[in-house]
């Protein structure tokens, strides 16, 4: 009986992948680093600031789903993504086409939740009506286009599993018309997540400097913008579709990236507290004009009677995050008419330095 050898591809025969391996530690990297910075935000949330919030809720899911994309892409790699679909046996070539097919609908509702996530965070820091109404109406657009990418996914083809089997026979819609307005819908929610708190960031009343820098705080996403422009514009469907499982591994490094990218810019905005506990030196000099001026006349308090006007601001310390400052900050700009007036007297020289104050007063030096 004549010997018969099962055929072999560059899996079987342990052909290095560079692709599908850069694919693989990109992922475990960013996702360890998610699991870090989600980690940092929550202990902050919980043993610092004490206030868990729904923002906090959910990043965590965003957070398992970016783990689970990272398992997806270690066995698209072992399965061969990275390599051309020639160099691949169909067993493998299915088992891979299997784990992207999970890895899409994982991305999409990560990314959900992200978002989700970053505006519940505005909404706890900016009470403003307009500003929750536009808030909301950005949040639903994230749910609805997600919802329509995640079912153009699951359904499109017939039956589903010709998605990742195409000798099967059946229909197929075009994917890439899917994936091209996902992606501008992706674009546009993100565009609006950033434009949102800039013109409230710029009517709080903050020094110019810590204006500039929440703002570029909030402005992050910027980064998350660029990877989505990026794997449009280089890996796109139009260029994957000539060989998927050589291209797709390079388009899903960037759709890796844009997750986790987002995930942790989502949580630096809480991480200010915990910045400052460990790292104090950072932080430094980060005193209002009017703290320094009380430090500078604190000297001649018990000399001279001041009138002290106080509107109830609330003081803040280097631990507290930027959540807080703008917190207090919006706090204190809604309660303008609650004014108290103190007086300080002197401790000796009551009468003399009383008479002198008069006397500056009457010549409108004070």
């Amino acid at each position: 009986m004549p010997l018969t050898f099962l055929p072999r591809d560059v899996i079987d025969d342990g052909l290095y992948n560079p692709r599908g391996q850069m694919l693989a530690n990109l992922s475990i990297a960013f996702a360890c680093l998610s699991f870090l910075f989600v980690t940092a935000r929550l202990m902050t949330r919980y043993f610092i600031q004490k206030s868990l919030g729904l923002d906090d809720f959910l990043i965590v899911p965003a957070l398992v789903l970016a783990l689970m994309m990272a398992v997806s892409y270690n066995e698209e790699a072992k399965n061969g993504f990275g390599f051309h679909s020639t160099q691949v046996d169909s067993k493998h070539k299915i088992l891979a086409m299997k784990w992207f097919f999970a890895a899409q609908l994982l991305y999409k509702v990560a990314i959900c939740f992200t978002k989700l996530s970053i505006l519940s965070f505005y909404l706890r820091i900016f009470p403003i009506q307009n500003f929750r109404t536009a808030t909301f109406a950005t949040a639903a657009v994230v749910v609805a286009y997600t919802v329509g990418s995640v079912c153009a996914t699951i359904w499109q083809c017939k039956p589903i599993p010709k998605t990742w089997n195409k000798s099967l026979p059946g229909t197929c819609i075009q994917i890439g018309d899917v994936w091209y307005s996902t992606s501008v819908m992706a674009i546009v929610t993100d565009i609006a997540i950033i434009i949102l708190p800039v013109y409230q960031i710029r009517r709080l009343q903050l020094p110019l400097l810590q204006k500039i820098g929440l703002c570029l705080l909030f402005s992050l996403g910027i980064f998350v913008v660029a990877c989505t422009v990026v794997r449009m514009i280089v890996v796109g469907p139009a260029i994957t579709a000539k060989d998927t499982m050589y291209y797709q591994a390079t388009s899903n490094s960037w759709t890796f990236l844009e997750v986790n990218v987002a995930i942790i810019c989502a949580s630096l905005p809480v991480l200010k507290a915990t910045i400052t506990r460990f790292l104090p030196g950072l932080m430094r000099d980060k005193t209002t004009g009017s703290s320094r001026y009380a430090d500078n006349t604190s000297s001649n308090i018990a000399y001279t009677p001041r009138r002290v006007i106080s509107h109830n601001a609330r003081v803040m310390t280097d631990n507290a995050s930027d959540e807080e400052f703008i917190l207090a900050e919006v706090s204190r700009v809604r309660k303008t008419t609650d004014t108290n007036v103190t007086y300080e007297e002197a401790t000796f020289g009551k009468a003399n330095i009383e008479t002198a104050e008069f006397g500056k007063e009457k010549s409108g030096i004070v």
